[in-house]
């Protein structure tokens, strides 16, 4: 199933620059929180929800627990409430208190009802279809095998529908073409991506490589919430290993060193892609309850990049931009997450947000040509 626009011939971009954000990830990459919240259980029909949680500090205070729904209290983990209005959903905040004077917070969404979306028109040659009908995808790189993948059934799209993950995926993939300044290999003059399964992984990955260029999930991944932001990183694998449109980085990078540039600018580009969405949110018709769990899967991803690059630098800062064949470890895991925290620290503070500094960068990876792909190899062989 594909939202409107998909059957019409429109080609409308809505591409904005917002100069007032209301989101960034400040408090996420240069604060350190220690409380941390999960729902326990939910019954959608009697409305009672079990609450647990976890303060590394453990705060002898209680916490104070603001349900959304206008009801306040205070209490330890677990705790229960019993929302009376199952027809809408609420942000729950929960407070913590040190004897110092000083709190946490932490907050979570509490959904009873699917998302409600203002649909948009968006470009036809840049979406993303989420099938529901096996898909035959074909290498176009010698070398590369092209995997025998199946798709999402309805099962792991009961509560946020086929029709909206694809909206927000396709809204997604604009806005990473816009990162790389449409400059970006189209098969037949388009760049229509597919999400499909693979019922044995337990992460995610790319087919930047196939026709249909896709992305790919385990069942780990989509089980019981959408991974936006990690759907988003291998969209960001999709858009950066097949651009410049006329010489393309995938294929040409191969080798231990990879990682280096696909791992830094799938991190950029879908914490990137993040801020852009939740920052105009109402410009392409996202309802609040989608937009806070995109916020929250972001925040999540983004603080695992602020841990690797602490760790990075309490370990003795090794660089490492190859992986050494001979071991199973990621030789590379911290430095290119290092590499991607100074990207987001630099457009933090600068308060420049994310979207030109990115662009201005990908116009300078787009200067890849065949004497950089020779350099390349050249340093590998020595």
């Amino acid at each position: 199933m594909i939202f409107c626009v998909a059957s019409l011939n429109v080609e409308t971009k809505v591409i904005v620059n917002n100069t007032s954000p209301t989101f960034d990830f400040k408090d996420a990459l240069f604060k350190n929180h220690t409380l941390s919240i999960w729902i326990e259980s939910i019954n959608k029909e009697t409305g009672n929800v079990i609450v647990n949680g976890l303060d590394t500090r453990c705060p002898s205070i209680p916490f104070t627990w603001d349900w959304g729904d206008g009801c306040i209290d205070e209490g330890f983990f677990p705790k229960r409430h019993t929302y009376v209005d199952t027809t809408k959903n609420y942000i729950l905040k929960v407070t913590s208190h040190y004897v110092d004077g000083s709190t946490d917070e932490a907050e979570l969404l509490v959904r009873f009802v699917p998302p409600k979306i203002d649909f948009k028109l968006l470009p036809r040659n840049i979406s993303v279809i989420v099938p529901n009908y096996k898909v035959s995808l074909k290498s176009r790189i010698p070398g590369y095998g092209a995997p025998k993948l199946t798709y999402f059934d309805d099962s792991f799209l009961s509560i946020i529908n086929r029709t909206v993950v694809e909206y927000v995926l396709s809204v997604a993939s604009q806005i990473q073409m816009d990162f790389a300044n449409d400059n970006v290999y189209l098969i037949n003059g388009s760049f229509i991506q597919y999400l499909l399964r693979d019922v044995s992984f337990r992460g995610g990955y790319s087919l930047w490589y196939t026709e249909p260029v896709a992305f790919v999930m385990g069942d780990y991944m989509m089980r019981d919430s959408i991974p936006w932001s990690s759907l988003f990183h291998e969209m960001g694998h999709d858009i950066t290993l097949n651009s410049p449109a006329d010489y393309i980085y995938g294929g040409k990078i191969d080798g231990y060193a990879n990682a280096i540039f696909s791992e830094s600018m799938a991190q950029i580009f879908q914490h990137a892609t993040a801020y852009e969405i939740i920052n105009n949110a109402e410009k392409y018709g996202l309802s609040e309850d989608l937009v806070f769990e995109i916020k929250q899967s972001a925040i999540s991803s983004i603080i695992r990049v602020k841990n690797s690059y602490e760790h990075y630098i309490n370990s003795g800062m090794k660089f490492s931009s190859w992986n050494d064949p001979r071991t199973i470890e990621d030789e590379t895991f911290d430095t290119f997450m290092t590499i991607a925290y100074k990207f987001f620290e630099h457009a933090e503070k600068a308060d420049l947000g994310y979207r030109m500094p990115l662009k201005r960068m990908m116009v300078l990876l787009q200067t890849f040509c065949e004497k950089d792909k020779e350099r390349q190899i050249q340093i590998y062989r020595f």
